[in-house]
Order: structure tokens, then sequence, then C-alpha cells
């Protein structure tokens, strides 16, 4: 079963053809070309999920908005047909909260009005265009945390209220019902801010931030496996051998990730200064690769995804005073071109 992702949920990894160029710097590898803006407001902290070849973008913060400026509509986004407005979340208005894509419906939950933490739970059907209210998230409330499905069920964990978190509930949509996921305490560090991905059913998790500090362990997930979580290589340079040499600044939180043919990409974020640099992670050698840097303005709390086989970033927050609605498109395989956006 494909199992999509976006951050703070779940997109789709489909092929992407083509072969790096000959003598090329890793960091001039990847190309960002200007796609369509998000229909109605810019935002920051957004939510999304994709089902098939369909990415789904909602909620979130703009600065302009009366009261603690949070956002309710949802937006869905196809490659041939753009964007289209959805039936607004049925929820309170909110930023920050969780998503993932799951079969034929997306889920979304938890997070933060500027004075409420939520745990309620709802599902998108994107045949009838309705919400459905679901069991709500046990583990809490919160916001900063990160949502994936792998092997037919949903995952929600980590995040902040109060205090940093690192625990992760299943959800089966067939009961309609949660249960904790063993084997994250004394393991995965506390986090919030982090992303998540899925590559052959199996998820990743990585980045975000603890007590003011960033993170720098990396985590697979596989449900099937009696030990489902696995320590990879760090984030920064801690190992003797000479990969990770240059892992200067992957840390980060609020980034964004998306995964395209066999490698993910991480890019923007903040680590006490926004970050634009660019880095891909090989799943068979478990390294991470600079690309090109995100050329559009730095910003945290973006959104990205992969559907149809392109892979689009956008959205997200400066954090003082603005945020945006632009979109771009990554080609993973094409020497960078500053000419095309």
């Amino acid at each position: 079963m494909r199992t999509p992702f976006c951050y703070f949920i779940f997109l789709v990894f489909l092929s992407f053809t083509g072969c790096k160029p000959t003598n090329l710097p890793d960091t001039q590898l990847g190309d960002w070309l200007q796609a369509a803006a998000i229909g109605a407001y810019p935002r920051g902290s957004s939510t999304c999920f994709v089902i098939g070849d369909r990415a789904y973008v909602g909620m979130g913060f703009n600065e302009n908005i009366g009261g603690f400026g949070r956002l309710r509509d949802f937006w869905v986004f196809s490659v041939d047909s753009g964007w289209k407005q959805l039936q607004d979340f049925p929820g309170a208005p909110r930023s920050n909260a969780a998503g993932f894509g799951l079969g034929n419906y997306g889920y979304v939950g938890t997070g933060f009005d500027g004075i409420r933490t939520y745990d309620d739970f709802y599902r998108y059907d994107p045949a009838l265009n309705q919400w459905t209210a679901k069991a709500t998230y046990p583990g809490g409330p919160r916001y900063d945390a990160v949502g994936f499905s792998v092997q037919g069920k949903g995952y929600i964990g980590t995040g902040f209220n109060i205090y940093w978190m690192n625990d992760f509930y299943q959800y089966d949509p067939a009961s309609d019902q949660w249960q904790l996921t063993q084997g994250t305490s004394g393991n995965l560090s506390k986090r919030r801010g982090a992303v998540a991905f899925v590559y052959k059913d199996k998820a990743y998790i990585v980045t975000g931030s603890n007590s003011g500090g960033m993170v720098r362990d990396f985590w697979q997930f596989d449900p099937s496996r009696k030990a489902s979580w696995k320590q990879l290589n760090n984030i920064t340079n801690t190992n003797t051998a000479t990969f990770d040499d240059g892992y200067s600044d992957i840390e980060r939180e609020f980034a964004t990730v998306f995964v395209n043919n066999d490698q993910a990409f991480l890019t923007t974020g903040r680590n006490g200064t926004l970050e634009t640099s660019t880095w891909a992670y090989d799943f068979n050698q478990d390294v991470w690769t600079r690309r090109t840097p995100y050329p559009r303005a730095p910003r945290f709390g973006a959104v990205a995804f992969t559907v149809s086989g392109k892979s689009f970033l956008g959205t997200g927050s400066t954090g003082s005073s603005s945020t945006f609605d632009d979109f771009d498109q990554f080609l993973p395989t094409v020497a960078f071109n500053a000419n095309d956006y």
C-alpha cells in the first residue's frame, strides 16, 4: 500500500526520472520553479496531507486575521487543476496541528489557537467534501507534533504542551481507536517542530527542538519489527568517520521535508536564524548531502508534498510580521538556474 506524507503530514513518493549532471557541484543540483500560490490567505504553520495524486493544505496562522490570527479554511492541489477551496475544517481555527493521509481519507488533529491547545481529531472524505469527528487523540492536547501513516495505520506523536514530548499513538481507522506505540520512551529525544516522512513502508523522524536546543538524533520506525524504532546516524558531526564532517546546518526546527524518487529532501526551518540550506537523504547509505538552497525568502512552518511525481514547497512565516502564500516546485535532478524563479 502506498503511504503518503507531508509536513506535519504525508506525501506521496513517486519516481522522478533523470540523472545527475556530470561534474555539477551538489550545492547546484536541484532547480526551483515558481508554482501556483495557494488561494486566500498567506499562512504559516498549516497542516497538510496527501491522498492519491492530490495534496490538501489548510488552517494555520496569518498575522492580519482578527483575534488570534488562526484559520480554518482548507484547499486541495493537483498538478492538472491547481488549487480549489474545500469545506472548512469543522473544529476551532488553529495552527500547528498534525495530520496524515490514510487510504481514501485525510486525518487532522491536535493544534493551538493562540490560547487553547487541542486533542480533537477529524477525518476528511474527499468524495463527499465532508469532515467527521473521530476518537479524541489520547496523548493529551498538544501542538507542533508530527503525523504519518505507515502499514495501514496512522500515527501522531512528539510535540509540546507545557513540556516537550516523545510519545507516539497509533490510530486504527477500522475501529476508530488509538493505542500507545511501544518503544519510544528513553529512545527518541523529546521534541517539537520535527518532520516525519515515509519511504517503503517505514517512517523517519528527524530534526526539532528540545528545551531551546536542536535535537540531533534521527530515527526509523517500522511497526512490523519487534523493536519498532531503529536509530540512524546523527545529523551532526558525531561519528569518527568522515561522512558527517560537513553536517554543520542540518539541525533545525519547523523545517519541511518531501520524498522524491529514492531520496528525501529537507529544507527551510530555523535554528536561531532562518535556514535555507537543502539536504538530500540517501536511504541506502544513511547519509545526507547538500543540494541547491531554497532561493525564496527564508521561512519556517512551511508545508511540502509530492504529488504525481512532482515536489512542491510553500507557505510559511518569518516569525515576525510576514506569512507567505507562494509555492515552488523542486526538480531534484536538474541543475539550478537562477532565472527559473
